[in-house]
């Protein structure tokens, strides 16, 4: 069985592909992936930081701010922030508070409605949301697709 394939392409540090065919350049060691509906992959992939239970990191914001199709300022606009302020956060210099954190999701379920309708239950878990513990980098998004149904995701220690 290949190792799954690490997506950096997602702008996440920890997202691996299960089932997806990709090759290794053997000069450049440079992975080349097919990777079947991507979409689908992308929103998954947003589902799934929207309803974890730790605080959002930098990487995290920078990619559900990508997936609404805001701009950094934009987006720092409507958290009530400068852009400077924002852009700490977006880049771990500074923790993202709490009630940054759960705007941030907020406005992403927002600006997402036509998904945001399908489950309502994800905004109210954002919501009345409340984190305790902080996923670190031993946490890893795994990805599988499936013929049939698509995508599923999980996060599970590295």
């Amino acid at each position: 069985m290949r190792k799954p394939y690490h997506f950096v392409g997602s702008g996440l540090p920890n997202v691996y592909l299960v089932g997806v065919e990709y090759e290794v350049d053997r000069e450049t060691l440079e992975q080349r992936a097919a990777i079947p509906r991507l979409p689908d992959l992308l929103t998954w992939i947003a589902v799934t930081l929207l309803s974890k239970d730790a605080p959002l990191t930098g990487d995290e914001l920078r990619f559900l701010r990508k997936r609404v199709g805001k701009s950094s300022k934009d987006f720092a606009q409507l958290l009530g922030l400068t852009s400077e302020q924002y852009s700490r956060m977006e880049n771990g210099v500074v923790t993202i508070t709490h009630s940054n954190d759960k705007l941030a999701r907020l406005l992403v379920v927002t600006l997402s409605v036509a998904e945001a309708l399908k489950k309502p239950e994800l905004m109210e878990r954002v919501a009345n949301q409340t984190w305790t513990s902080h996923v670190g980098p031993d946490q890893r998004i795994i990805a599988r697709v499936d013929g049939v149904r698509g995508w599923t995701v999980e996060t599970k220690a590295a």
